[in-house]
């Protein structure tokens, strides 16, 4: 997923007008350089540094919930075809099906790579969580 950038702090969430509303997470303030050009010049002028803010959005239909927004969120973040892999190579590690035993260092990195999804999308649900309930959103 790629991350959005505005010139002015975004809000966390924002209805567009059309029925749909936009929500952002993980937003960042950024140094961006920039270069001032003369007129008729090929190397910059002048270098300096703006301030610019990058975030996730993902768009929700009316009407929002928690549950909504953090199920566009993880979709958005990840299909669901590399979750069932993920879910599909845990499970084979523990039954031994990588390098034929649940110690070996295929299996434990398929279930740590397992484990390490599961703590990012716990993370993100929290902050969605957190997110709504500043917005006042059940």
């Amino acid at each position: 997923m790629t991350r959005s950038y505005y010139d002015a702090r975004p809000s966390k969430f924002e209805a567009v007008g059309n029925g749909s509303y936009i929500y952002r997470w993980d937003i960042q303030e950024e140094a961006a350089p920039q270069q001032i050009m003369a007129e008729g010049e090929d190397q910059p002028a002048a270098e300096s540094s703006r301030t610019q803010y990058s975030c996730y959005e993902v768009i929700v239909w009316a009407s929002v919930s928690s549950n909504k927004i953090t199920e566009a969120v993880i979709r958005a973040m990840w299909d669901a075809n590399y979750e069932q892999k993920l879910i599909n190579e845990y499970n084979a590690a523990n039954l031994g099906v990588y390098g034929g035993s649940k110690s070996s260092d295929e299996a434990k990195a398929k279930i740590a790579s397992y484990k390490d999804f599961l703590a990012a999308r716990a993370a993100l649900k929290a902050q969605i969580d957190a997110d709504c309930a500043e917005l006042n959103i059940e």
